[in-house]
């Protein structure tokens, strides 16, 4: 056991003393870069020169910043992606854009997009430099990333990443295209305070915009689906809830809709209150659902007092209907019925999108 539990110790001692910018170049040396210059042929007086084919040249030295050694950049590239309904991508040199479609009529897509991606951006805490909405762009502040690596648990050097990126929202004329572009427009890098002069590469600078468009385009994409879930609760017909209790003495939801209205509003109501579905048993009239807003884009969607006054886990949502309509009863992942106090705590949110404004089911 001590062998093996040191073998983990040096191996994590030598883990940690990587630094970000040695996770991206190849191992081994670079003694390549120091092989002196070829020296040409030296023919004879006298003598005729060789034919020498031009395939195998070494090209002449360029001048300005090369990018060789340690600063190629090893990782495979990162793909866009479109996630989401009507997302495409569209290549570009200097930038990464991705079209957005939308049918409805009754939305403006660049307000849309504009709003939809100052969210994001102040969902991930970054900070504005500029905002121009009438324009369509958005530049960012600086995004500083710091991270300790190496030296002892006393000393640490310090890796710290800047960067600054530029958003650009344009609608066509129709009203129904609408693009999304990333540019990254400055980028630093330093060890302990000292500026590594990092040079980036046409990939450098694709794999930065398209992980922070990703990101963009992930968040979109949820705060669609989420739009989406709360458009079928308003077009299904909602239903009053009131405080109740069961046969056994426990506080339920009771409504005086029908079980299968019950049923096929909970398929709807449930997600937008942050469950998830993992199984349910109709003939049992119960959903068994995992409930975890903390994680993923609930807690900053959200305010607090919207959020659920209850702990992130496994639980049941059990129907019963009753000579006087259906009740909804909460219980735990053992099938124990949730107390009084916390069904009072819950019933308010529950009670608003279940009664929700809609014209059809």
């Amino acid at each position: 056991m001590k062998r093996v539990l040191l073998g983990v110790m040096v191996v994590s001692a030598l883990a940690g003393c990587t630094t970000p910018l040695e996770r991206r170049q190849a191992e081994g040396s670079y003694n390549y870069l120091e092989q002196p210059e070829p020296v040409p042929l030296n023919v004879p007086e006298g003598l005729s020169s060789p034919k020498i084919s031009s395939e195998y040249l070494i090209p002449a030295p360029v001048s300005g910043p090369r990018i060789l050694g340690e600063r190629v950049d090893v990782r495979s590239p990162l793909q866009v992606l479109p996630l989401g309904e009507g997302v495409r991508l569209q290549e570009g040199v200097d930038s990464v854009t991705v079209l957005v479609e939308n049918q409805r009529d009754d939305i403006d897509l660049k307000a849309q997009l504009f709003s939809t991606l100052t969210e994001f951006l102040q969902h991930k805490k970054i900070g504005l430099a500029s905002r121009d909405e009438g324009q369509g762009q958005l530049d960012t502040a600086w995004i500083e990333v710091t991270e300790e690596f190496g030296g002892s648990l006393w000393s640490r050097d310090e890796y710290k990443l800047r960067q600054r990126y530029r958003f650009d929202v344009e609608v066509r004329d129709n009203g129904h295209t609408g693009s999304l572009t990333i540019e990254l427009l400055d980028h630093e890098e330093f060890i302990d305070q000292r500026d590594q002069d990092v040079v980036l590469t046409d990939s450098d600078k694709r794999r930065y915009t398209i992980d922070m468009l990703n990101n963009a385009i992930s968040y979109m994409n949820f705060k669609q689906t989420q739009q989406n879930k709360l458009d079928d609760l308003e077009r299904a017909e909602g239903m009053e809830l009131a405080l109740a209790t069961d046969a056994d003495g426990n506080t339920t939801f009771e409504t005086q809709a029908g079980f299968e209205r019950v049923w096929s509003r909970l398929d709807r109501v449930l997600p937008v209150l942050g469950f998830t579905v993992k199984d349910l048993d109709k003939s049992q009239g119960t959903y068994y659902v995992d409930y975890d807003p903390n994680q993923g884009f609930w807690a900053n969607l959200w305010g607090n007092n919207d959020l659920l006054a209850l702990k992130s886990g496994a639980y049941r949502v059990k129907l019963t209907e009753g000579g006087l309509g259906t009740q909804i009863l909460l219980q735990d992942a053992d099938g124990v019925a949730l107390d009084a106090e916390l069904m009072s705590a819950l019933y308010q949110q529950f009670s608003d999108y279940m009664k929700r404004n809609a014209r059809s089911l």
